[in-house]
């Protein structure tokens, strides 16, 4: 280890960005289930708003996704006095509640788009004839194909796992994918 490595790590022998990311994980489960915005955490474990304590938070999700538990994406909070706050919340696995529905279903929205872009341009690759890799995006394009099929198998989103406004962009998706999937082939 050079001099400077050295210096660089504190009593521990940990960098500086394994200690915030402990202190973030050990102040996030601590305040289990707590709506916490970055300025709550900052103030929590006395690491400024910015980039640095991004970075820690990024890395804590990774680390409870790992666990089993889940660092839950941003949103504004469901707390009328905090409307326009976006905040998160750390959930121990095996808890859930309107919350973590809202957020699984926000995950789900956004897979989704991906999904249909992803199978947008790998088809179009594959049926390219100056592509460099046709047959490897033919295989992607089937794989995004047999996904899109698997989620327009889904019948119906149930109303008692969030709010039908929540559930209506997705379904509309569904929608549209299993109508796409059902029509006869040209050819």
């Amino acid at each position: 280890m050079s001099p400077r490595q050295i210096s660089s790590r504190g009593a521990m022998g940990w960098t500086q960005a394994e200690n915030d990311v402990a202190d973030v994980m050990i102040w996030l489960r601590s305040n289990h289930g707590r709506e916490v915005s970055y300025a709550d955490i900052a103030a929590g474990v006395m690491i400024p708003d910015g980039p640095r304590l991004r970075r820690a938070v990024r890395v804590v999700r990774v680390i409870a996704a790992n666990r089993g538990d889940r660092l839950e994406r941003f949103m504004t909070s469901t707390d009328p006095a905090r409307r326009r706050i976006w905040v998160t919340r750390y959930i121990r696995n095996g808890h859930g509640d309107e919350f973590s529905a809202r957020n699984a279903m926000a995950a789900a929205r956004a897979a989704m788009m991906s999904v249909k872009d992803m199978h947008r341009a790998t088809t179009f690759e594959a049926g390219n004839p100056h592509s460099i890799a046709r047959k490897e995006f033919e295989t992607m394009a089937k794989a995004a194909d047999e996904c899109i099929t698997k989620v327009a198998g889904l019948r119906k989103v149930g109303p008692q796992v969030v709010r039908q406004e929540n559930t209506s962009l997705l379904a509309q998706m569904i929608a549209d994918l299993e109508a796409r999937l059902t029509q006869p082939a040209a050819g």
